[in-house]
């Protein structure tokens, strides 16, 4: 019984270690800022009905 609680709050200690690591780690994520695009770069779209590709017939 003894062996038990011992093995259970070993593995209950670690769980509640990786769960502070873990929310410590997404809260500086948070706080990171973001990023912005510059409004100079455009994405080039090419449109689908474009291609000219030739096809062989199965045989």
């Amino acid at each position: 019984m003894v062996t038990f609680f011992s093995i259970l709050f070993v593995l209950l200690t670690i769980n509640a270690l990786l769960l502070i690591f873990s929310v410590n780690g997404a809260m500086e994520r948070f706080k990171k800022p973001f990023q912005k695009l510059s409004e100079t770069q455009t994405t080039k779209l090419f449109p689908l009905g474009n291609t000219k590709s030739e096809f062989k017939k199965a045989s």
